[in-house]
């Protein structure tokens, strides 16, 4: 009389077993297909304003046309003399106008500034890839002269903001800057990504990788890392293990106490950021 019992039991099993794995494949499909936008997400959003429109009417809009054809939108200031320009690569959340305030405080201390917005991002067309991000950036510094007005006298310095850490360390490895600011930088979306998603063979299928760890080894750009230790997007443990990897042999690491991944712009932070650019 067991027996019974026991074949619909193996039969419930199995259809619990095919079911789960049908699941687990359609939800790794999803995370798939979806990947440009969770790591893009500002390409999902209409987000474009003028730099008037953002409250910095300090700053100019341009653009930039890219070798396959996109428009991408520039905000750039030029520097006061001899001040650094700053190179500005923002993260994956919101757009160039939530950075309104931070541009205010770089551009009031008279840095010059050229904040591109990526693919998708801030009224530009395209696409978002590291592909397409890595020649975007670069033909950036190709033609940084012109879209300055002139060839700037002070120092370059690359800022790079939670996704853009990568996006600047890569650019620093193939035109090295003057200086490498990173906000909150990871070891590598991979990684990041094998974190938040540790059920799904992330590592081996991801092609979006931004591989910090392995650019930052090799640029011997003086170096400045902040993270906050309370950071929730993304560790302070990266930024600990970028800052031990850095190849500068001029590196320094502000911890923000408490801080959060928003802690840069905070009076310490800045603080951080003025005095090592003014040390250069």
């Amino acid at each position: 009389m067991w027996f019974i019992p026991c074949m619909i039991l193996r039969k419930i099993i199995k259809r619990i077993l095919i079911a789960s794995v049908l699941v687990y494949i359609s939800a790794y499909a999803v995370i798939w297909y979806a990947r440009i936008g969770l790591i893009y997400p500002f390409s999902l959003q209409e987000t474009y304003k003028t730099p008037l429109q953002a409250g910095v009417p300090q700053l100019t809009e341009k653009t930039m046309t890219t070798k396959d054809g996109e428009t991408l939108i520039l905000w750039v200031s030029p520097a006061k003399g001899r001040k650094a320009t700053f190179i500005y690569f923002h993260g994956n959340a919101g757009a160039l106008s939530g950075r309104a305030n931070r541009f205010t405080q770089l551009t009031n201390r008279g840095y010059g500034l050229v904040a591109i917005a990526y693919r998708g991002s801030s009224g530009s067309t395209g696409r978002p890839s590291e592909a397409n991000i890595t020649k975007d950036t670069q033909l950036l510094i190709e033609q940084l002269p012109m879209f300055l007005g002139k060839a700037p006298k002070g120092k370059i310095i690359y800022y790079g903001e939670s996704l853009g850490t990568g996006v600047a360390t890569k650019l620093a490895l193939a035109n090295p800057p003057d200086a490498l600011i990173l906000e909150a930088p990871y070891t590598s979306i991979v990684s990041l990504a094998a974190m938040r998603m540790p059920y799904f063979p992330i590592r081996m299928t991801l092609d979006q990788r931004w591989e910090t760890e392995s650019y930052i080894k090799k640029v011997g750009s003086p170096t400045l890392i902040v993270h906050g230790t309370r950071d929730q997007v993304i560790p302070y443990s990266m930024g600990k293990s970028i800052f031990t990897l850095s190849g500068s042999t001029a590196k320094h690491m502000k911890t923000i106490k408490d801080g959060n991944h928003l802690s840069a712009f905070t009076t310490k932070g800045q603080a951080a950021i003025y005095r090592f650019v003014e040390g250069l």
